[in-house]
């Protein structure tokens, strides 16, 4: 497994989906990357909080409501994403690193 795959792997790792394997190298590359270890902490505390989220029912016409309105919304177009060197789009590498 190289470097930018295991950029990807912070979320499957904070809510503990991945292989035996996959877990050693992540936690080997955990251990010099700071950018992956302050992703992983974030993602990790958002787990938990979503754990003790309490589930609502909507109200009935809330659907309805939705699939009305969306028909109003414009689409934007799609973009390109550039990839930065650590397998991350630019403009999420760019928000991490300037916390």
């Amino acid at each position: 497994m190289n470097t930018a795959d295991l950029h990807t792997l912070t979320g499957a790792y904070a809510v503990h989906a991945l292989s035996d394997e996959e877990r050693v190298a992540f936690e080997r590359h955990l251990a010099d990357c700071a950018a992956c270890a302050q992703e992983t902490a974030e993602l990790t505390a958002t787990a938990a909080r979503l754990g003790l989220a309490a589930t609502l029912t909507p109200r009935a016409a809330l659907r309805e409501q939705v699939l009305q309105r969306i028909t109003t919304v414009r689409q934007e177009s799609p973009r390109e994403q550039v990839q930065s060197r650590a397998g991350r789009p630019a403009a999420v590498r760019r928000r991490l690193l300037s916390r």
